[in-house]
């Protein structure tokens, strides 16, 4: 494997770890659905980049289930944290 690929995948993996911990310790509702956010977009990245360095379009598909899901996801977050904005 080229060396190159393995740095950007170490990269990649700190980074997660990284959105991990902040999932976790976050202090707010907020922070947590960025780093979700945040997570979900280094998925999608790794994906591309697998797909492009093999040449195929096998995960296509998944990667539109999971952009939609991100999206889906952070509407719900936001309309959740205006409700109880609304309610104080």
């Amino acid at each position: 494997m080229n060396p190159l690929v393995i740095a950007i995948l170490a990269v990649f993996a700190i980074a997660a770890a990284l959105t991990i911990v902040r999932m976790v310790v976050g202090p707010s509702i907020l922070d947590r659905a960025v780093a979700s956010d945040v997570l979900l977009s280094m998925v999608l990245c790794v994906l591309g980049a697998e797909a492009v360095i093999n040449q195929h379009t096998r995960t296509l598909p998944i990667m539109l289930i999971i952009a939609a899901i991100g999206v889906f996801g952070s509407i719900a977050v936001a309309r959740f944290v205006a409700r109880k904005e609304q309610d104080r």
